[in-house]
């Protein structure tokens, strides 16, 4: 169920670029959009719990810095550095750069928390970055500069950070007070930035409904459904299930802006899928081994 949750996830994420293109050719810059998805993602959590269980508003003050890592380091800066490798390198190289995330997760988690590194997780890492590869450069690409793919490579560490961090905090807190916490400091660190620079076209009400929609659908619903899968999973196991992500970005664009379909991009899917069924029948034998190795 939980791997499930990560996969729905993911799949909810692929669809966010639909979100964001409509936003920015009505004149909503980037900052604008990330910060209104961390203010609302925030606000809707923070009314949920305070409605079903107020206790679960409460963090102890020793740990707000790990809230602070994962709503600043892998949520504001993650986008940051992505958005500012697409202006300089293109969607494609960015993308690949992004994926190269379930690495890092891999090796922080072997450091961390001595994951165990096994041959599902050995085997299945490169083949989801091969398919994250193929399925970005099956499109266009922009010029290439060393500030790109280090503005690249960067995203990809912040966003494994999220797991990665996310697993330390969900040992004290459930996955809903994670999830609130984290945007509740990437609002902090965004909103202001967004309203200083200014230029927010006028609030009406498709454009509200559509942020409303973009903020709930790719914030509050799906960092809650990951994180909840997060908390009985292992990291480098979700950052595979999560590479879902690109595949079904392909398919959308393929669908509704009417990308060409190549050979690369439906191989670069067949062999996503492939990395998450072989990660995720290998995690269901381990378990099983573990389970006959605590009977015997």
């Amino acid at each position: 169920m939980k791997s499930f949750l990560i996969i729905l996830a993911s799949c909810l994420w692929g669809i966010t670029g639909l979100f964001v293109s409509a936003l920015t050719a009505d004149d909503y810059s980037l900052v604008h959009i990330i910060a209104v998805r961390s203010a609302v993602t925030a606000a809707a959590l923070a009314l949920l719990l305070a409605v079903t269980d107020r206790k679960a508003l409460r963090v102890s003050p020793r740990d707000l810095p790990i809230f602070a890592g994962m709503g600043i380091a892998s949520f504001a800066a993650f986008n940051f550095f992505y958005f500012a490798s697409i202006q300089r390198i293109g969607m494609g190289p960015a993308a690949v750069l992004l994926y190269t995330a379930p690495v890092f997760i891999m090796i922080m988690s072997r450091a961390i928390y001595h994951e165990k590194l096994t041959a599902a997780k050995l085997t299945a890492v490169p083949i989801a970055f091969a398919g994250c590869a193929a399925v970005s450069m099956s499109g266009g690409s922009g010029g290439f500069d060393a500030a790109g793919v280090i503005f690249g490579i960067a995203s990809g560490f912040c966003y494994g950070l999220y797991s990665v961090i996310g697993r330390t905090a969900l040992q004290k807190y459930r996955p809903l007070t994670v999830t609130l916490w984290t945007f509740i400091f990437s609002a902090a660190a965004t909103v202001p930035v967004a309203v200083i620079s200014g230029g927010w076209p006028a609030l009406t009400l498709p454009r509200a409904g559509m942020l409303l929609l973009m903020a709930m659908v790719s914030g509050a619903l799906t960092y809650a459904m990951y994180t909840y899968g997060l908390s009985g999973t292992e990291p480098t196991r979700a950052s595979v299930l999560a590479t879902f992500e690109p595949a079904v970005a392909a398919v959308c664009g393929m669908v509704f802006r009417h990308e060409p379909v190549t050979v690369l991009s439906v191989g670069g899917i067949i062999l996503v899928l492939a990395a998450v069924v072989i990660i995720s029948v290998g995690g269901r034998m381990g378990s099983a081994h573990e389970k006959a190795s605590d009977g015997c």
